[in-house]
């Protein structure tokens, strides 16, 4: 598979690989999970309102 790399490091090489990959990949998840989490907490009326008031209040001024 690669002829530049001696074969007797190539399987050591392709499951060191693999592991970089697999851990890059739950790192991702648990990023994706804690922000959907947090998502998922968020009072999106409330938000709406409390910067509809700040945007009244910075017109006022």
């Amino acid at each position: 598979m690669f002829d530049f790399i001696p074969e007797s490091l190539q399987p050591i090489l392709i499951i060191v690989i693999l592991a970089v990959l697999f851990f890059v990949v739950m790192a991702n998840n648990r990023k994706n999970q804690s922000k959907l989490r947090e998502h998922k907490k968020r009072n999106f009326r409330a938000d709406y309102q409390r910067r509809k008031a700040e945007r009244e209040k910075s017109r006022e001024d």
